[in-house]
């Protein structure tokens, strides 16, 4: 029983949810990336995350303010009280949509047949229905290898259009073939971008000027070019937490990555969108 209780105090998470709908919003924006998603638990904030060993691959990075989801937030680790899983997206998605009329949700980790799980506990009505979310548990060498890519300042971002108008434009050139160009350029504050496809049939282009620059100095210019999967880009603008986000840049990063960076509606926090780029 000492052993037993030892364990349950070296780490421990426990959390009243009271945004259900922005959990499930989260969650189903990285399944559509890839199903195995992790959770790093901190002391003021909670991360979401699908990092790969490859620039190959897509990468999201989603960064919320404790305070923004929970009430009674209590963790506790000897990892600088720090807890990361790893989970399926699917599972945790089909949870919450099970709790959409619930009054009250606890979340919780503990342990049902020696397999670590995530337990949701809800209240519906005069009814308690409570569920089991298998997790794996991560040491601190395994959470800090699902860091974000240490890649290099982009050659140049600027604040994107509106997601639906992105989406109708990406829409149309969907049909037309597999890869699309992306340029853009910037100046004192403001910039352009130029997303074109180009096949053996036709040539297509699409200009947006007047954007804004987030760069730090006002004077600064900047030029960048890359190459990236239609469809890629095309998964990235339908999650649903970019509909309601307050801004979104767009960062070229010459050989690198695509970032598309976005700035969370009611300050709940920031999604980072790592886009693998192809040669040009």
């Amino acid at each position: 029983r000492g052993k037993g209780f030892r364990l349950r105090r070296v780490m421990r998470f426990r959390a009243e949810l009271f945004d259900a709908s922005a959990l499930t919003a989260i969650i189903t924006s990285l399944e559509k990336v890839s199903n195995e998603i992790a959770i790093i638990l901190e002391k003021n904030r909670v991360s979401f995350r699908i990092a790969r060993d490859s620039m190959t691959e897509e990468k999201v990075f989603v960064e919320i303010g404790v305070d923004g989801l929970f009430d009674d937030y209590r963790i506790e680790s000897k990892n600088n009280n720090t807890i990361g899983i790893v989970t399926s997206a699917s599972n945790l998605v089909s949870a919450l949509r099970t709790g959409d009329r619930a009054q009250r949700i606890i979340m919780k980790l503990h342990k049902k047949n020696q397999q670590p799980c995530l337990k949701i506990e809800m209240s519906i009505d005069s009814n308690r229905i409570m569920q089991d979310i298998p997790v794996r548990l991560l040491n601190k060498k395994q959470i800090d290898e699902k860091a974000e890519p240490p890649l290099r300042d982009p050659e140049v971002k600027l604040e994107l259009p509106n997601v639906k108008t992105l989406k109708n434009v990406i829409g149309r050139m969907q049909s037309l073939g597999e890869d699309l160009i992306m340029s853009a350029t910037s100046r004192r504050g403001k910039g352009e971008m130029t997303i074109q496809i180009i096949t053996d049939l036709v040539q297509i282009k699409t200009y947006f000027k007047g954007l804004n620059s987030h760069d730090d100095d006002s004077k600064a210019e900047g030029a960048g070019k890359c190459r990236i999967n239609i469809k890629k880009l095309a998964h990235v603008l339908n999650t649903p937490i970019l509909r309601t986000s307050d801004f979104i840049l767009g960062c070229i990063i010459e050989s690198q990555a695509f970032v598309l960076y976005a700035k969370l509606g009611q300050n709940l926090g920031s999604a980072t969108f790592y886009i693998p780029v192809l040669t040009l």
